[in-house]
């Protein structure tokens, strides 16, 4: 897809923003709301996000300087990866294509984002984090990205981590889903326990600004 068709689509979409350049950059934060699947259903049941969404899903744009490929780096079943960028966002061989949403971290923070690639990279075939522990050296997504900002920023948290919850929005009951989730794993749920979601960190708009939909 060339560059003149990603800025015209972005001209015309309400979520893009004029005085930003509408092109993937190295560093950029892709966000993205997955149109099936239970573990999908189960983190819209629980959680919020900018713009009306429902973000399931987050990783990290690199640019190989190499060759200029570009690249996402998630925190995805079963290990940290490194994604083509296509790949990522029409994933699954196609069969479902997620809404796919280009943030980008404030100007302040520009100088954090090649020490956060590069920390990134380090974390590549980690594990997944299923358990949602922030201290037990595996990865989900969201909390892929808070880390490599933590170290890249000398381990001064850049996203603020927020207290999880497993209960549907509005009531005071889990979500099924959940339930059977941390039984599989034998574990208690973790509620009320520290770490941050998709949805969380795009609302956290003194970091982040959510420009427009990726076509």
């Amino acid at each position: 897809m060339s560059v003149f068709f990603i800025f015209f689509l972005s001209l015309i979409n309400p979520l893009s923003v004029s005085k930003e350049d509408p092109k993937i950059k190295n560093g950029d934060l892709i966000f993205q709301e997955s149109c099936s699947g239970e573990f999908g259903n189960a983190v819209k049941e629980v959680t919020y996000s900018a713009k009306g969404y429902n973000f399931t899903h987050v990783g990290i744009v690199w640019i190989n300087p190499d060759n200029d490929s570009i690249y996402v780096i998630e925190a995805t079943h079963p290990k940290v990866c490194i994604t083509p960028l296509k790949k990522f966002l029409i994933p699954d061989g196609g069969k479902c294509k997620p809404t796919s949403v280009l943030g980008r971290v404030k100007e302040k923070y520009h100088p954090l984002i090649l020490p956060a690639i590069e920390e990134a990279k380090k974390l590549v075939g980690y594990e997944y984090d299923d358990a949602f522990d922030i201290c037990n050296n595996k990865y989900y997504c969201s909390e892929l990205i808070y880390n490599i900002f933590l170290k890249a920023n000398h381990n001064t948290p850049v996203f603020e981590l927020n207290t999880m919850t497993f209960k549907r929005k509005g009531t005071n009951k889990y979500s099924q889903n959940w339930i059977e989730h941390f039984r599989k794993l034998n574990i208690p749920i973790p509620e009320g326990e520290l770490g941050i979601n998709p949805g969380a960190m795009s609302k956290q708009k003194n970091v982040i600004d959510i420009l427009y939909e990726i076509p």
